[in-house]
């Protein structure tokens, strides 16, 4: 892990890790889930911070819902003037990555001083590239994380995902995983 003077709250544990971390947080069920939004709801309000919630498209309206729940302000709203930005999933690795970065270029050339990444990879869902290629991609995050001043958290639920994934996916391509409050890195 690149150790940076900059640290980021978890938000949903009293725990931070340094600009330059790409982390594989594990869970099993939807409360589990929900707690990772405080992540990027920590960062809502402040002006450095650039939040960015990539997902199969179809989870976007449940996934706002709960960042919204606990949120003051008005999340749509902050979708509209780009601070909060939505990627959706693409089906090759080339377009992914294309899609990232060029998101993450613009919030850059924003002004925004550091990411809050939160993905939702979509493991065999339709629209979304097979598990050999994503297993590229996570590996290609590893890059991405350390030419942007970011924290990107990929989600992994461990009740859906077959052991391939959860193993290679979650374990190998992730220079740090967290289960529960442990974060052990590599």
């Amino acid at each position: 892990m690149l150790e940076s003077p900059i640290r980021v709250s978890l938000g949903w544990v009293n725990r931070d890790l340094p600009l330059g971390t790409h982390m594989c947080f594990y869970y099993s069920d939807d409360a589990g889930l929900k707690d990772t939004l405080a992540f990027l709801r920590v960062g809502l309000d402040d002006p450095d911070a650039f939040c960015v919630l990539f997902a199969d498209a179809r989870r976007f309206d449940e996934l706002l819902a709960w960042l919204q729940d606990g949120y003051g302000g008005d999340i749509q709203s902050l979708v509209e003037v780009g601070k909060l930005a939505l990627i959706p999933g693409a089906p090759t690795v080339d377009e992914l990555t294309s899609n990232v970065g060029d998101r993450l270029d613009q919030a850059m050339a924003q002004g925004f001083r550091v990411v809050r990444f939160l993905g939702f990879i979509g493991w065999g869902k339709p629209g979304w590239p097979d598990e050999k290629s994503l297993l590229e991609f996570e590996a290609r995050v590893n890059k991405v994380v350390t030419a942007y001043p970011a924290v990107i958290i990929c989600t992994y639920g461990v009740p859906n995902l077959p052991g391939a994934s959860l193993i290679y996916g979650g374990l190998q391509t992730h220079p740090v995983t967290m289960t529960g409050d442990d974060i052990r890195e590599r």
